[in-house]
């Protein structure tokens, strides 16, 4: 199928997609949570049974571990969000898959025409529509 739009290949891939403007995916790469986050517990953190016995200092070493698995994902996706726009100016970030809450399950990058020729490297972001100052 041929497209004559960034956006109609989109939607004809993705048809619930919104379009993100730089601002709105600047703003989530600092605000969203990798969606592994939700299922990573204190019980199963590697150093839960060395430090059983202090269980204050467990948990904020816990809290300070989650934290820095959290900053390393979101640089990663800024990295990746950087490269895509710097490599096709005239792409577009998307969110896609609209939950039940609003959010989106999926963030992507257009870059051409064909349904394909898009970029998701952005594993375990969603999106969250935020108001915009």
């Amino acid at each position: 199928m041929k497209h004559d739009t960034l956006m109609q290949a989109q939607l004809s891939a993705y048809p619930d997609s919104i379009v993100l403007t730089d601002h709105q995916m600047h703003t989530a790469l600092q605000l969203e949570v990798p969606d592994s986050m939700d299922y990573y517990k204190l019980e199963e953190w590697g150093y839960y049974e060395d430090l059983k016995k202090d269980e204050w200092l467990a948990k904020r070493l816990f809290e300070i571990d989650l934290q820095a698995l959290i900053e390393q994902t979101r640089a990663r996706w800024a990295r990746n969000a950087l490269l895509y726009k710097w490599q096709t100016p005239d792409g577009f970030f998307y969110a896609c898959s609209r939950k039940p809450d609003g959010s989106y399950r999926f963030v992507g990058f257009r870059y051409g025409l064909e349904e394909s020729q898009y970029a998701s490297g952005f594993d375990g972001m969603g999106y969250t529509p935020r108001e915009i100052k």
